[in-house]
């Protein structure tokens, strides 16, 4: 799939980044998508175990701000 570097919305461009979440400790990582919904772990949080996903990349438009992501294997 590729992307365009122009705003759907504006047509300003568009910068490749990330989504930034943090974990214990403060610990920094790329978001991901999880297929399904959310299953509660007592000691994990979530359980997310044998389920598909993907890190999430992510353009934002340096005119107007719109955020457009992609969960792609990277």
């Amino acid at each position: 799939m590729s992307t365009s570097t122009t705003c759907p919305k504006c047509a300003g461009k568009m910068q490749e980044g990330f989504i930034l979440d943090s974990g214990h400790g403060g610990s920094r990582m790329v978001s991901r998508w999880v297929s399904g919904k959310p299953l509660k772990s007592f000691w994990m949080g979530l359980n997310i175990e044998d389920r598909e996903n993907h890190f999430i990349q992510s353009f934002r438009c340096a005119t107007c701000g719109y955020l457009e992501s992609y969960a792609r294997e990277l």
